[in-house]
């Protein structure tokens, strides 16, 4: 119900938090959403649905109310609980809340019968791959060129992190982490790179409350510990944030922004 609910609600993605934009445009918000599969069910089984919900979200991106969606399948997790999910979708959105597509665009998805058509991609979402948790993360510092856009050839690296120190004021930390981002992108070695913040639900038994995205054509990249752009990013991080846990993704379906599609 979760998921359906917030169509109704919000009318409704990691970096991951992943969009086209700089340090300098509007604040953002990505909106986390994790599903396990249903017993029984397979990545496969969960594509139709998502795909339906890929066209539905593309249509708001289309008519600038979303930045994006996106879905990205888990990899590799560092969590103890290697069963809580099997993949997450994002929305990206320009504001705390999201807005969906009109109803004209609604109609030229589904014709005249948007409400039952509706009501049977919400059933069949439930039944294959419910939705377990949902975050909402302000993006802080993304770091993604205009030309940007998610590619099933990228990996997507995030880093669930903690303040050392609760007292700490993290800003300068940011701000020394995006020279380091900007430096590691306009290089190529990332293809993005972004920090944002946990907005709700966020309490101390969370155990995380930032996360650092890393977008990479190859995890290779990542191993070359010894670049001194890493060793400065790991520096950089390590002062004042502690990695709590690390899951590796991929993407899977995404929408594109209409500049990026001509």
């Amino acid at each position: 119900m979760i998921r359906s609910t917030l169509f109704l609600f919000f009318a409704i993605l990691f970096v991951s938090p992943l969009l086209a934009q700089n340090p300098q445009a509007p604040q953002t918000y990505t909106y986390l959403i994790y599903h396990k599969l249903a017993p029984g069910m397979t990545i496969q089984d969960a594509l139709p649905v998502e795909r339906e919900w890929r066209a539905i979200n593309q249509a708001a991106v289309d008519e600038g109310k979303l930045i994006g969606w996106h879905m990205m399948v888990k990899q590799m997790s560092s969590n103890p609980n290697p069963t809580e999910y099997d993949y997450v979708t994002c929305i990206v959105s320009p504001e705390m809340g999201i807005k969906g597509a009109s109803p004209a665009a609604m109609a030229k998805i589904y014709g005249d019968s948007v409400q039952t058509r509706m009501a049977s991609l919400q059933k069949r979402d439930r039944q294959t791959a419910p939705v377990v948790k949902i975050e909402v993360w302000e993006n802080l510092s993304p770091l993604f060129g205009s030309g940007f856009r998610p590619d099933k050839q990228l990996n997507v690296v995030v880093d669930f992190l903690k303040l050392r120190d609760a007292q700490t004021d993290w800003r300068p930390s940011v701000t020394a982490l995006t020279r380091t981002g900007t430096d590691l992108t306009g290089q190529k070695q990332l293809a993005g790179w972004g920090l944002s913040a946990l907005v709700v639900p966020s309490a101390a038994e969370k155990g995380y409350n930032f996360a650092q995205v890393r977008a990479a054509s190859s995890l290779g990249v990542l191993a070359r510990v010894a670049d001194a752009k890493q060793l400065e990013n790991s520096r950089q991080l390590n002062r004042t944030f502690e990695v709590v846990r690390q899951e590796v993704f991929r993407f899977e379906e995404f929408t594109v922004r209409p500049s990026a599609s001509k």
